[in-house]
């Protein structure tokens, strides 16, 4: 005894392609959110926006992605607070110690 699935449905259309410059918009948001969104919050924010921006189309039509990335580039980065940790696969830049040395 076989099972029969059905087939998958043809795939017809081109779904429209995200403009690079789209593109750079949402990555640049995604980096912004890892500043200025604390913890796993920010992470999983970076994640989505990257995502979209790299899988290079919209895949949805209610919008939320798009306004996710206006609200976090709307967020001003306090200049008073410390550089954020550098992205995951980076090395952390030496501090270089600036006292004089005894010769």
């Amino acid at each position: 005894m076989s099972t029969l699935l059905p087939a998958p449905p043809e795939v017809t259309g081109v779904l429209p392609r995200l403009a690079f410059q789209e593109q750079r918009r949402y990555r640049a948001a995604a980096l912004h959110a890892r500043r200025v969104v604390p913890g796993p919050v920010g992470e999983l924010i970076h994640r989505e926006l990257t995502a979209y921006a790299d899988f290079g189309y919209r895949f949805s039509n209610d919008g939320l992605v798009p306004r996710l990335a206006v609200a976090v580039l709307a967020i001003e980065s306090d200049p008073a607070t410390p550089d954020s940790p550098p992205p995951f696969g980076m090395p952390t830049p030496p501090r270089l110690c600036l006292r004089p040395t005894a010769r």
